[in-house]
């Protein structure tokens, strides 16, 4: 299956993957299905619902499946359940119940147990924004993100769940923030943004209240946005002054919601988040935990279009731990044809060819709007399979 982006998918594309809806607090069911055939009013949905891209069926690909970091009932179920206690939390006007808590805490141990039962865990976050409801799976990206990060760390299993407990509640205090704010698509005025800047409070004053979870859970999320130079807030903590937990939870926040589609830009490819978090060390990021992230993420999601430094255009089939820059791609030829498969990490005839950025306005991308070439003229080209 290849990865489109939103704003180049096209008319009769098929759907390889669901593209799911959050209906109610407690009930999901997928906006299209796969093997669905797009027109233009699925397009305007996927759109309308800020999903940044779908998997699509082709025959050069068939064999190209992104690997999931969680099953995929699991995922849809914790998904309901931030969504159902957040909203509860917020009909509440901002008070904490232990059956809230308890929830969470659940829901994290058991995302903890689901992840360290996966081997060589290389994370693919475009494969859950395919749900919509930014807020909610955004507290799942930074979940997974946290816990692998935590992982690479060498944090054992009890901190590795309120690890997650943190990561799951980051966000809670946001509830209580008028909408106004939260969903306003210019910037912030400083008044507005002083509001905004109450949230990781809000939340760790709720749990301080229940005396149920330790008080590194409450400080990783009351200090979420602090920065390592001590610009952030709400305290103005920098360097070894910020909590573990928090600088985990800054770096996975900042990275999910790069790679989201906001309703003022529209979300980053992972190399190009990669490439803002990399340039952020030292001032808002720690150097340690940022190199524990950088050994988990898929750069290049499996599925996706790169440019190569030799000109070619190629598909990520595979993302290799030991190198994530450097993984297993095909190429597809100007005329329709592809290569077999080639470790970038391994085959001594590309050692000097870099993947050089994504792919999709490389004019021999199948689907580029100026190529003059429909989407199924060149599925039929790409039959041609070398």
């Amino acid at each position: 299956m290849l990865f489109i982006p939103t704003e180049l998918l096209k008319p009769n594309m098929v759907l390889a993957k669901d593209v799911n809806l959050t209906i109610t607090d407690s009930f999901s069911l997928p906006l299209l299905t796969k093997g669905q055939t797009l027109n233009n009013l699925f397009i305007r949905k996927i759109k309308y619902h800020d999903i940044i891209g779908v998997y699509v069926e082709n025959e050069v690909a068939n064999d190209i499946i992104p690997e999931e970091v969680i099953n995929e009932k699991l995922k849809a179920k914790i998904l309901v359940d931030i969504k159902k206690n957040f909203n509860h939390f917020k009909d509440k006007r901002g008070e904490l119940n232990i059956h809230i808590v308890e929830n969470i805490a659940k829901m994290a141990k058991k995302l903890v147990i689901d992840i360290l039962s996966k081997e060589d865990i290389i994370i693919n976050l475009i494969d859950l924004k395919s749900y919509d409801d930014y807020t909610y799976r955004h507290c799942l990206c930074v979940t997974i993100l946290s816990i692998t990060m935590g992982i690479t760390l060498n944090l054992n299993e009890h901190m590795l769940t309120e690890l997650a407990m943190c990561a799951l509640l980051h966000d809670l205090g946001k509830m209580m923030i008028p909408t106004e704010i939260t969903n306003k698509p210019d910037l912030l005025t400083p008044e507005e943004y002083d509001v905004m800047k109450l949230h990781p409070v809000i939340a760790a004053n709720q749990l301080k209240k229940l005396h149920i979870v330790s008080d590194a859970v409450i400080r990783g999320i009351e200090c979420h946005h602090e920065k390592f130079d001590g610009t952030g807030y709400p305290y103005g903590l920098k360097g070894n002054e910020i909590p573990l937990y928090s600088k985990i939870l800054a770096v996975a926040d900042v990275y999910d919601a790069l790679t989201s589609t906001r309703s003022y830009r529209r979300a980053c490819f992972p190399n190009e988040a990669i490439e803002y978090v990399m340039g952020c060390v030292d001032t808002h990021f720690d150097y340690e935990i940022l190199k524990a992230f950088l050994k988990n993420i898929a750069a290049y999601p499996i599925g996706t279009f790169v440019n190569l430094s030799d000109g070619n255009l190629a598909i990520v089939v595979k993302n290799l731990q030991i190198n994530p820059l450097r993984p297993v791609i095909r190429i597809i030829y100007p005329d329709g044809t592809t290569s077999k498969n080639i470790d970038l990490s391994q085959n001594i005839k590309y050692t000097n060819v870099t993947i050089i950025g994504m792919g999709y306005e490389n004019p021999n991308f199948p689907y580029n709007s100026n190529n003059g070439t429909s989407p199924t003229d060149y599925e039929e080209k790409l039959r041609k399979t070398s």
